[in-house]
């Protein structure tokens, strides 16, 4: 069953155009960020180089408060939901398996069951590995054939029962996810550890491809935030699915949720004190306030909330607090090695940058020092411009953090886990990841949503990891899932 493997990406027709509409978002973004660059004042000449110099405080300047930008009048209402209901949400039913080839070797995973008509296969699963087989055999060239999902088709008789395999919720009771009808409508619900489902009203919108990070769903779960796009008008909103009612940001597009429902918004340029055109809003959503500082759309909250990491071409990392202090972490970096993603620590000490090309980077964001992950080939982290709406790199703990990789060599493309005191690293080959973000406990959650050939495009997948043993699992239907 031995061959060369090969990681490609089955991506239907729909998806495509997702990834094309991402490309240009991902394009606009860039342009916005260089444009509130050339506002925001930066060192005169070249920043040190990384780890060289420590984080510089700036106490900020006596200037006048900025006003807070107000919202113009809500949009005309939305018509009504479509009819009808889909299944998707709770726990999902899968058998685990490990690979067993008798031999040792790997085995062979497709795109569609059999052996002819679908080029190399999509990947080899190493001896060991465990998978989730999931719906009905079918039968091709000899062999009986099962789906194992976010892998492909796997022959059935290389492969064991494994009725050890961790399953479930984990530690978690319960899980809130977002799921979609027809490509326009989604839906919210919570579904506990026993099956036990509650929906939500109606979203008028496809709460999946909305653009926010690292998901549209708030870390409460009672809130989901969405970009919209009307005749007279471009801007957000944000629902409440406790009520069904919503709050319009209109002018302000929702960039990012933080601690305590905290959004970070991209909003125009409303007065001189505020570079960068980006600002904040919480609950109940009714105003928004600008940043003092420059901000760009690849920023992190702080983990307790008080302020956001953000990245500045020509000066570095830049922490700005909600109340207008800021620090500056100078970092140089190639022009093409722009950071593409920025998470923080659970500490609120260190931040991982995932550019789109170079190394992967830990900045300790006390002293300055940067640790440095090389990559073989130039990547493509999905993220906000990949063709993936949520992150795709996260912290599990304070030592462990990890990234979505593309376009890298044989075996190297999927989630990758890095231990930063050991150096180790392991790739779960993954490729159709939606988001990938801390789940608690010292797990990370993932998105996967697959195509299966003649079964279609699946339902999305919330999957839970865990870096310690190496195990990942199917736990949920639904995307973006929130742990509890």
């Amino acid at each position: 069953m031995a061959m060369a493997r090969e990681v490609a990406r089955m991506v239907p027709g729909n998806r495509r155009l997702r990834g094309v509409l991402a490309a240009a978002a991902c394009a606009a973004l860039f342009a916005g960020a260089v444009t509130a660059a050339t506002r925001a004042e930066g060192p005169d000449g070249p920043p040190g180089a990384p780890g060289a110099a420590a984080p510089t405080a700036t106490v900020p300047a006596a200037a006048p408060t900025p006003t807070p930008w107000t919202p113009p009048p809500a949009a005309p209402a939305r018509s009504a939901p479509p009819p009808g209901d889909w299944p998707g949400f709770g726990p999902v039913t899968a058998d685990p398996v490990r690979v067993r080839t008798g031999d040792g070797d790997c085995l062979n995973v497709r795109y569609l069951p059999g052996l002819s008509g679908q080029g190399a296969p999509r990947e080899c699963a190493a001896e060991g590995t465990l998978l989730w087989l999931w719906g009905e055999p079918a039968d091709a060239d000899g062999e009986t054939w099962r789906y194992a999902l976010g892998r492909g088709w796997v022959a059935v008789r290389y492969t064991e029962p494994a009725p050890g395999a961790r399953q479930g919720f984990g530690p978690f009771a319960s899980v809130t996810a977002v799921a979609g009808a027809l490509g326009e409508w989604s839906q919210v619900a919570t579904a506990d550890s026993g099956g036990t489902v509650s929906r939500s009203p109606w979203l008028p919108f496809n709460a999946g491809w909305s653009g926010v990070r690292p998901s549209p769903l708030s870390p409460s779960g009672r809130f989901v935030a969405a970009g919209q796009f009307d005749p007279d008008m471009a801007g957000g909103a944000v629902f409440d699915t406790a009520t069904g009612e919503a709050a319009e940001l209109n002018g302000a597009l929702p960039v990012m949720w933080g601690p305590g429902d905290r959004l970070a918004v991209r909003i125009p340029a409303v007065c001189d004190a505020c570079p960068g055109g980006y600002g904040w809003t919480s609950p109940p959503f009714r105003e928004v306030r600008p940043f003092a500082g420059p901000a760009s759309w690849n920023l992190a909250w702080l983990p307790d909330g008080s302020g956001v990491v953000t990245w500045v071409p020509g000066a570095g990392l830049r922490v700005e607090t909600l109340e207008g202090g800021e620090r500056t972490i100078p970092l140089a970096v190639a022009p093409e090695e722009w950071p593409g993603e920025l998470t923080v620590s659970p500490s609120g000490t260190k931040a991982l940058l995932v550019p789109f090309t170079g190394p992967v980077r830990v900045v300790d964001l006390e002293s300055g020092a940067v640790r440095e992950f090389a990559r073989p080939a130039p990547g493509f982290v999905g993220g906000r411009c990949g063709g993936s709406p949520g992150l795709t790199s996260a912290w599990a703990d304070e030592e462990t953090v990890a990234w979505h990789e593309l376009l890298q060599g044989d075996g190297g493309n999927g989630i990758v886990v890095a231990n930063l005191r050991t150096g180790e690293r392991r790739v779960y080959p993954f490729v159709n990841v939606l988001d990938l973000r801390p789940a608690g406990a010292g797990l990370l959650t993932f998105t996967v949503q697959d195509y299966a050939g003649e079964k279609g495009e699946l339902p999305a997948m919330s999957w839970l990891l865990d870096p310690r043993t190496g195990d990942a699992w199917p736990a949920a239907g639904g995307m973006f899932g929130q742990w509890r």
